[in-house]
């Protein structure tokens, strides 16, 4: 469908009709017309380039935050975030790590997918993309029939104590989907753990 608009001269955009029937829609029940509807997509689109991303990476975002929110995450300096956590561990650690790994179950319902590797690799990439924004690599594969290999590394800032409280928190995840950590390594800011599928979900 060609649809023309005026921008100083006539132009005119071509577009499918499905979308082209979606936008006006669209329009019609916000009370705008589809001209005007345009021109306000076109200038999302301009002002997200100005920013140094596109339109789509600005959805993603968004889709990230209201998902964080309807899920009680809360945003939180860095460093008050590490102190806090590691007096917590260091003050009352049976309580802190069990509330850490109790939290980690409920997070697994929420953003992991319980099918195969292939399926809880993706789930959980997409999560610590999404979430972990202090995490500066990631890599996560299957190892033979049964496991899940998960190496991560983040900011050097962290201390021993937090990444044992994540260690936790990731033990927890998995144990949700089924695995079960069979190797371990944990060290300063850097995880490395291989899990191993149970033949029945473990979940209390």
């Amino acid at each position: 469908m060609s649809l023309s608009t005026t921008f100083g001269k006539r132009r005119t955009v071509n577009m499918s009709e499905e979308i082209a029937e979606e936008l006006n829609r669209l329009a019609n029940s916000q009370g705008k017309t589809l001209y005007s509807l345009i021109n306000e997509i076109g200038l999302a689109t301009l002002e997200s380039y100005r920013h140094g991303f596109n339109l789509n990476d600005a959805i993603k975002a968004k889709l990230v935050l209201d998902r964080a929110k309807k899920s009680r995450m809360v945003l939180v300096n860095q460093d008050l975030w590490y102190s806090g956590s590691s007096k917590a561990y260091k003050s009352f650690k049976t309580e802190w790590l069990k509330q850490a790994y109790e939290h980690a179950k409920w997070r697994a319902h929420v953003f992991l997918n319980n099918g195969s590797h292939e399926e809880v690799i993706t789930s959980v990439k997409k999560l610590l993309e999404d979430y972990e924004w202090d995490c500066t690599d990631i890599a996560i594969e299957q190892k033979g029939s049964d496991g899940i290999f998960l190496r991560l590394v983040f900011v050097p800032e962290m201390s021993l104590e937090h990444t044992k409280s994540l260690f936790k928190v990731f033990e927890g995840m998995f144990n949700v989907l089924g695995y079960v950590i069979v190797d371990s390594v944990v060290r300063p800011g850097f995880l490395m753990l291989l899990f191993k599928k149970l033949g029945t979900n473990i979940e209390t």
